[in-house]
């Protein structure tokens, strides 16, 4: 589901809906805008809101029906463009919160799963992989799946329903992880105390790793999301041949999920900021050197080998930000893992609003409209967009980087630290 909003909505809006441009990025960067101030809600949700069931599991279970009964509408245009572009942005907004919940109270399981700097670089790999294997599974059903549907459907419906198979596909991966992931936090508020709703911004904010992570990892995604989204424009206009979508869709998600394999074992040998900082350096320069080339075979090689690399530090995200979570925590004596696990997220939306309004404005820029023949400054745009231009913001996300002061070794000693105060009945700051 996640890959084909970030590969598809997009090119929805622009080419088979045929929102002027201008609407289209207004939906894309309210909707995410939004959706970013939606994200840090839901952490504070998550923080606050315990089930006798649990902390974190429930929000698996509840969730995604949410998501189903929203997230079709934003492949829809119902109405003149106001009214339909409206629909979309609610839409948008509703299904992303209930996802973002569901998503971050995902990723804080793994504090609940162990404390071991080793395993949590393992599970933060893992999602990492398996999130990345779900956009390979999208890439191949996507295309395929449209192309099915549109033999027997209107134009107009297609997309909305492969929106609704991908929603099944979502519920039933959450679901699963409901089911295997029983007894695992069912006591775990115990003690830990939780900020308090004047203590959040300051929290935040004081905490300069998380501020490091969070802008390192925004400005990263606007080059991975803003090169997924470009795929289609760039087959479409430089390649002019619309069906290499799927197998360059195939080799970047590919990349991904294969880089993401290796990332707990390179980053126990050099590191997490090391490893995370020489793979996406490694991502920029390959897929900068596909713009001068333009074998086909080779660039899909060189595509692959960057997010490769990068996958490398894709996997260990959640990794980073859990460690940012036990140093808070440490510093403060509050446990703010909900709130810090859904800055996570506010990256990624941030980083779609970015993506968007960027890909709009270059579209705009070169005078693009999918009703005429693609001219010469059309392709070269794109090709200057999906090679150069996301390279060097892939190259700038290295400077925030810089300020992340956290190792493995320190954060497990905050993290006994933390057990010992709440073995002792201390909740108090350092």
């Amino acid at each position: 589901m996640s890959m084909m909003e970030t590969s598809f909505l997009l090119y929805f809006l622009t080419d088979v809906a045929k929102y002027p441009l201008n609407i289209a990025a207004v939906i894309t960067g309210f909707s995410a805008a939004a959706d970013a101030a939606c994200a840090v809600f839901a952490g504070i949700v998550i923080d606050k809101v315990s089930f006798r069931a649990g902390k974190y599991r429930p929000w698996l279970l509840c969730c995604p029906p949410m998501v189903m009964l929203s997230f079709v509408f934003c492949f829809t245009r119902i109405g003149n463009d106001v009214l339909a572009g409206g629909i979309v942005i609610t839409a948008y907004i509703i299904s992303h919160f209930f996802w973002t919940v569901a998503w971050t109270a995902n990723r804080n399981l793994i504090s609940v799963l162990t404390d071991d700097p080793g395993e949590s670089s393992f599970l933060s790999a893992r999602i990492a992989v398996g999130t990345s294997a779900g956009k390979v599974a999208g890439a191949l059903l996507v295309p395929d799946l449209a192309a099915a549907i549109g033999a027997v459907l209107p134009e107009g419906a297609v997309y909305p329903v492969v929106a609704a198979v991908a929603c099944c596909i979502f519920a039933a991966g959450y679901w699963l992880h409901f089911l295997i992931t029983k007894g695992c936090d069912s006591g775990f508020a115990g003690n830990r105390r939780t900020v308090k709703r004047k203590e959040w911004f300051p929290g935040m904010t004081g905490n300069s790793n998380l501020i490091a992570v969070v802008l390192h990892d925004a400005v990263r995604l606007v080059s991975f999301y803003g090169i997924a989204a470009s795929v289609t424009y760039y087959a479409k206009i430089v390649l002019e041949d619309p069906s290499a979508v799927t197998g360059m869709l195939l080799m970047f998600y590919t990349g991904t999920a294969a880089g993401a394999c290796f990332s707990h074992r390179l980053s126990g040998r050099y590191g997490v900021k090391r490893t995370t900082a020489l793979s996406c350096a490694g991502c920029a320069l390959l897929h900068g050197l596909c713009y001068f080339f333009k074998h086909m075979i080779l660039t899909d090689m060189l595509l692959f080998l960057a997010q490769f690399s990068f996958g490398i530090a894709f996997g260990l995200t959640t990794k980073l930000y859990h460690m940012c979570g036990i140093y808070g925590e440490w510093k403060t004596g509050k446990n703010a893992q909900g709130v810090v696990m859904s800055l996570s997220s506010l990256s990624v939306k941030v980083a779609i609003a970015v993506r968007g309004i960027l890909i709009t404005g270059v579209l705009g820029w070169v005078r693009y409209n999918p009703a005429e023949m693609v001219t010469v400054d059309a392709r070269n745009g794109v090709r200057i967009l999906f090679f150069v231009v996301f390279s060097a913001v892939m190259l700038i996300s290295l400077l925030p980087l810089r300020f992340f002061r956290l190792d493995d070794a320190s954060v497990f000693a905050m993290s006994s630290d933390i057990a010992a105060r709440e073995l002792a009945g201390k909740g108090g700051g350092v």
